[in-house]
């Protein structure tokens, strides 16, 4: 275990800011990693196994998407049943978490989204684990679309845990502003933004043809609503002459119902990664047409393959898409403003547009620079000073007297 106050075994840099030294043992937490999680864990992965040792990262995820974890051992992998979002799973994923924590004995316990964050930290503060928790929202759940009685309860529930949390890593300023706006204290906060490999994997050389004289549109994602993809339905349904869409996903918490698909929408299903690629490869352009966003990994995906974007004015997306240089954006969650923002881009030259985007992501958005900024986050957390330590206890001890 790597435990000690800041200059007991720990070295620092030139401004005063500790590093890690190899051997840190790090657990990442999710109820569920389908779709953007997965990219990140993946992603994350083998720098952090370089960084910190082969088998001090490990994974609790649900049994049922062991797949979405590519090239990382079992033995790094606790899996628990899951049925859908209930209690029950919800109770499975905190008893596979607290067997992690005495195997592994972690030091960081890093959490993924709002159910980790919700059932996880109470228990583990209240078990006095002496591992520092991080805490990652992946999209605050009070910015989704809700009813106000619903958004003032999680928006307090997000403040009260956020005081038993040791760092919360926003992926977007967009996510941070919303936290310092709802009371969250700002020296928790720190702003990561996702990257991903420079490199692109290897395209799948059996993918089926996409041979289109229309405005080749393809969707990235799960089909449930936060995602947009019935506004995007409609929107093809309306540009029946004009565009040709495919979607790869399927449902995680809607039900989606293949028929109701107009004639030129192709549903595709969950792909791998070197199918996606495939897909990316032949598509003239990616939509995102998210109702509410983090950040959204498939930008900088469709980026890094050079194609151009078409999502709404929400969240992180204006923050990665430049309008009319690297993407269109559309001011209004609608399918009316989807439609005017197909006809907007068929007016663009797609492939320059395409090229742009990548010599953005290019500078901004690499999976190195997320590592090195998560790795001083791990530090600084490491590192809470006494006095924030002291704090922290007393808050354990009044709200275990709350409770």
């Amino acid at each position: 275990m790597l435990r000690g106050s800041a200059t007991n075994g720990f070295c620092k840099t030139r401004k005063d800011r500790p590093l890690l030294p190899s051997g840190l043992k790090v657990l990442h937490v999710a109820e569920t990693v389908r779709g953007g999680i997965a990219t990140y864990l993946n992603e994350l992965h083998p720098h952090q196994c370089a960084s910190f040792g082969q088998g001090n990262v490990h994974y609790v995820i649900p049994s049922d998407h062991r797949s979405d974890l590519v090239n990382i051992a079992d033995d790094a992998v606790t899996t628990f049943p899951r049925d859908g979002r209930s209690a029950v799973g919800l109770f499975h994923m905190l008893s596979a978490t607290m067997r992690a924590v005495r195997q592994l004995q972690p030091d960081i316990i890093h959490l993924h989204s709002s159910f980790a964050g919700l059932v996880v930290r109470p228990v583990l503060w209240l078990a006095n684990r002496r591992s520092r928790i991080v805490y990652c929202p992946h999209g605050w759940a009070f910015g989704r679309e809700t009813g106000r009685l619903s958004r003032d309860v999680t928006e307090f529930t997000e403040l009260a845990l956020s005081k038993l949390t040791h760092r919360i890593v926003c992926i977007s300023e967009s996510e941070r502003a919303d936290a310092l706006r709802v009371g969250i204290a700002a020296e928790r906060l720190v702003l990561v933004h996702n990257g991903i490999s420079k490199q692109r994997p290897a395209l799948d050389t059996g993918a089926a043809p996409w041979r289109s004289e229309k405005i080749r549109v393809l969707f990235i994602g799960r089909l449930d609503r936060q995602k947009g993809y019935d506004l995007l339905i409609k929107a093809a349904r309306a540009l029946g002459d004009t565009l040709d869409v495919r979607l790869i996903g399927a449902s995680v918490v809607s039900k989606f119902h293949e028929s109701d698909l107009p004639a030129n929408v192709s549903m595709l299903g969950w792909m791998n990664r070197s199918q996606i690629e495939a897909e990316l490869d032949q598509a003239d352009m990616v939509a995102i047409p998210s109702r509410w966003e983090a950040f959204g990994l498939v930008a900088i995906e469709a980026m890094r393959a050079a194609k151009p974007i078409i999502a709404f004015r929400i969240g992180a997306l204006p923050e990665i898409v430049e309008d009319g240089v690297t993407g269109v954006l559309c001011n209004e969650v609608s399918p009316e403003k989807l439609i005017e923002g197909f006809q907007r881009a068929s007016q663009l030259d797609l492939p320059a547009v395409g090229r742009a985007g990548f010599e953005r992501f290019s500078r901004l958005y690499n999976i190195e620079q997320t590592h090195r900024t998560l790795t001083q986050v791990y530090a600084d957390a490491l590192h809470t000073p006494a006095h924030e330590a002291g704090q922290q206890t007393k808050l354990q001890s009044d709200f275990s007297n709350n409770l």
